[in-house]
C-alpha cells in the first residue's frame, strides 16, 4: 500500500512540511523488554520493519515505546553507493546520519525518538541499506539507553543457543562468524551485539550484518555469494543476511562466550580463564561505542566464570569451527 501520491522529482529531500499532504500510518513492533512505534507514509517501510521485529498489539506495550517516524519521498532517485556516502555525527543526546540528497536521520535519545526522511528510489534500490540506516542502527542506539548494553562482538546461533565471539580488530572474528554461517549456523551479527542489562544471557542483534575483507571472502570460497560493502571505513564484501531475514533470527540465549586470543600457529583450543583473567581479556575488544548508555561491567561480571573461554589458534579455522559447532549444537 502506498500512502503518498508521487510528486515531481526535485533535487534534495524536501522539508518536513512537504509531507503534510501524505497520510502517515502507524504500527507497533516488539523487541525483548521494549517496543517500537513506527509511523510512515509508505508500506515499504513497514515491510522492512516486519523483517526485523514482530508486530505487536498497541495495548501490549508496558512502557513508552521508542517512536520512529520515516517519511518516504516518492519520485526521488537514489545515488550510487549510498553506504560509502553515509555520514554519522553525534552530540551528547543526539545522533544524526545523512546521505546528501537522499537520506536524513535524527536520533533524539532524551525523547526516545527517530525522525527520518528518505528518497523512494533508495528504498527500492537498496532495501538492506535502508533498513540498517533508517531502522536498525537508530533503534539500537536508543535501546542502549533503555536497558541494553552494546558490545563489540559477534554471535553465531545453534540449537543450544548463541556463542558470543569477542576480540580486538584483526582477531579473525568476522571470518569465523562467516565460516560458521557457511556451515549452517545462524548469525546475530559479526561486529555488534545487544545484551540485556537485566538478563545478561539475553542477546539481540544490533545491526545484523556480516562483512568480510576480500582475502577472507576468498579464503572461505564465498566469491559470487557476496556483494559490495563499505564498513569500518574500508571496502569489504557483505553476506546478504537481510533477504531472507525474520525477527526470530535476531534474538537468542547465550550458550557460551569465546574471547579470541592471538592468531598463533597450532591447533585451535579452548583455554579456561579465571574471573580476573576473563575481565582482562574481555577489555581487549573494547571500542568507544560500548559506552553508549553506560558501561558493560554488569555483563562482564555475569559472564565471568560461566561458559566462557579464550580461543587460541584461531588460524586453524577448521578446528575453531568444530569448537563453535560443539558449543552451539
Amino acid at each position: 500500500m502506498q500512502f503518498c501520491l508521487p510528486t515531481a522529482s526535485r533535487k534534495g529531500i524536501p522539508r518536513d512540511a512537504a509531507v503534510s499532504s501524505c497520510a502517515m500510518a502507524t504500527g507497533s513492533f516488539g523487541v525483548p523488554g521494549d517496543a517500537i512505534r513506527l509511523e510512515s507514509n509508505d508500506d515499504r517501510v513497514f515491510r522492512l520493519a516486519r523483517k526485523l521485529w514482530d508486530p505487536i498489539p498497541v495495548e501490549t506495550r508496558e512502557r513508552r515505546a521508542i517512536w520512529v517516524r520515516v517519511a518516504v519521498r516518492p519520485g526521488i532517485p537514489s545515488v550510487p553507493h549510498p553506504e560509502r556516502r553515509l555520514a554519522w555525527e553525534s552530540a551528547e543526546t543526539e545522533y544524526a546520519a545523512s546521505v546528501s540528497g537522499v537520506l536524513r536521520v535524527r536520533v533524539d535519545v532524551g525523547a526516545a525518538r527517530v525522525d527520518a526522511e528518505v528518497a523512494g528510489g533508495l528504498v527500492d534500490d537498496d532495501p538492506s541499506f535502508a533498513a540498517r540506516a533508517l531502522l536498525e542502527a537508530p533503534a539500537a542506539i536508543l535501546l542502549c539507553h533503555r536497558g541494553y548494553a552494546a558490545l563489540h562482538a559477534g554471535a553465531v546461533v545453534g540449537p543450544r543457543g548463541a556463542v558470543v565471539l569477542r576480540g580486538a580488530a584483526g582477531s579473525g572474528k568476522s571470518t569465523l562468524v562467516a565460516a560458521a554461517w557457511r556451515a549452517g549456523l545462524g548469525v546475530l551479527g559479526d561486529e555488534s551485539l545487544l545484551v540485556s542489562r537485566e538478563d545478561a544471557d539475553l542477546l539481540a542483534a544490533s545491526v545484523r550484518d556480516l562483512t568480510l575483507l576480500p582475502d577472507a571472502e576468498r579464503l572461505l570460497g564465498l566469491e559470487g555469494e557476496t556483494e559490495e560493502a563499505f564498513a569500518g571505513g574500508e571496502p569489504k564484501r557483505r553476506v546478504d543476511l537481510f533477504h531472507g531475514a525474520t525477527p526470530g533470527q535476531r534474538v537468542s540465549r547465550r550458550a557460551a562466550t569465546i574471547l579470541l586470543g592471538p592468531r598463533t600457529p597450532g591447533p585451535a583450543r579452548l583455554v579456561s580463564l579465571g574471573r580476573e583473567e576473563f575481565r582482562e581479556a574481555f577489555r581487549d575488544g573494547e571500542i568507544p561505542q560500548e559506552t553508549m548508555g553506560g558501561d558493560s561491567t554488569a555483563v562482564v561480571e555475569a559472564w565471568a566464570g560461566r561458559e566462557s573461554w579464550r580461543l587460541d589458534g584461531a588460524e586453524d579455522l577448521a578446528g575453531a569451527l568444530s569448537i563453535l559447532r560443539g558449543l552451539a549444537a
